[in-house]
């Protein structure tokens, strides 16, 4: 039986993330459009972050969790037991994580997968059957990586569609992958978002927001600094960090170390409902990304009316912003035109609502409504192709 109404997308897991709130997103517009929607997903870690229509059917591939911190503990203690035994669960972690995809890609005879990480994706390639519709996405900038590139040109074979987030990415990797792979076919499908836009602005705090896991690549460090230059003019504004992970305690003592303490605070993760809230109740979302496939978070903050700023960096912010007219883009780590921008828009009323009207304006074409049909396109086309054949 030809299950064409079947679509399978591949994910790490189900907690807070940029990724995981897109497939969230991605398998309940399907679920509206009568698919039957699986998410094969490697790790349980809990509850899952982002609301799933009850329709949606979501398979744990493997009972095993990352033990990296316990791993890391464990190299720390020198204890040689701890060591070994902390390593053999890692090994047979990464090794269930690789061998549970194949089996999941393996078992799949017709339909649709969707593979959301580049290491599914050469998966889906190698082993997926050949009267599945093979679709592989890229969430993040390729920033010409060298393993990347080979994964693109000799590593994606099989994949039917490949799809970019921004027209600059897709044109990149058609001229990397053209030379070796004639089969795939590279388009730019933005992610969209699924929150509804208010009949009118909120009421505007003194305070200043952004989110983003803790990590490295979200410079939230450089976001600090920015803050130390603006906050000296502007002492009762607040600047709110939301999010989790490996470098909050660093991020605390920076703050501390700036003498900022006082006006920066690191809630954690939120429910998204309350978020988009916080995000329309800010004068601007700020993001200092040393790296940024799509600023997914830029476009929920405009649809609240909130202007954007956004350091330069590669592909994304300059796809969705245009500086000066829903937000503004800045030269790389130059801190104080950045905290000059922040310092405009918590000044001047009349600009600032201006620039609101038009982030609100520009979120519009990031909707569901809007990016949906580009979706159903793409499955159905594919289906219509394969019964001509």
């Amino acid at each position: 039986m030809n299950n064409s109404r079947n679509i399978y997308i591949t994910s790490l897991h189900m907690q807070h993330g940029g990724v995981e709130k897109v497939i969230a997103s991605l398998a309940n517009m399907f679920v509206e459009f009568d698919y039957n929607v699986e998410i094969l997903c490697t790790y349980n870690l809990g509850p899952m972050a982002y609301p799933l229509n009850s329709a949606v059917k979501i398979t744990y591939l493997t009972e095993n969790a990352p033990n990296r911190d316990a791993f890391k503990a464990a190299v720390k203690s020198k204890n040689p037991f701890s060591i070994l035994s902390e390593g053999l669960k890692a090994f047979k972690t990464l090794r269930l994580k690789k061998e549970s995809m194949i089996q999941a890609i393996k078992s799949i005879e017709s339909g649709t997968i969707i593979s959301t990480r580049n290491e599914h994706s050469v998966l889906l390639s190698k082993y997926g059957h050949k009267n599945v519709h093979k679709i592989a996405q890229l969430h993040h900038d390729h920033n010409f990586d060298e393993g990347l590139i080979k994964d693109f040109k000799y590593h994606y074979q099989n994949i039917d569609d490949f799809l970019l987030l921004t027209p600059g990415l897709t044109e990149e990797v058609q001229e990397i992958m053209m030379p070796t792979n004639k089969h795939t076919h590279c388009s730019t499908m933005p992610n969209f978002i699924d929150v509804a836009s208010p009949n009118q602005m909120a009421m505007k705090q003194k305070q200043v927001i952004a989110a983003g896991r803790l990590h490295a690549d979200k410079g939230f460090d450089r976001l600090l600094d920015i803050w130390a230059l603006f906050v000296e003019a502007h002492p009762d504004y607040q600047l709110k960090i939301y999010g989790d992970g490996p470098l909050r305690n660093d991020l605390i003592d920076k703050a501390a170390k700036l003498q900022i303490t006082s006006t920066v605070s690191f809630p954690g993760n939120i429910d998204n409902t309350d978020l988009i809230t916080e995000m329309g109740s800010s004068v601007a979302y700020a993001l200092t990304s040393i790296s940024e496939g799509f600023g997914l978070v830029l476009i929920e903050a405009m649809s609240q009316y909130t202007p954007v700023i956004a350091y330069d960096v590669r592909a994304s912010p300059s796809a969705i912003i245009t500086d000066g007219v829903d937000g503004y883009l800045i030269k790389e780590n130059d801190a104080q035109s950045f905290a000059d921008k922040l310092a405009l828009l918590a000044t001047d009323d009349t600009m600032r609502d201006t620039m609101s009207r038009n982030a609100q304006k520009t979120s519009q074409k990031y909707t569901k409504e809007y990016i949906q049909n580009s979706w159903l396109a793409l499955i159905e086309n594919h289906s219509v192709k394969k019964e001509l054949r």
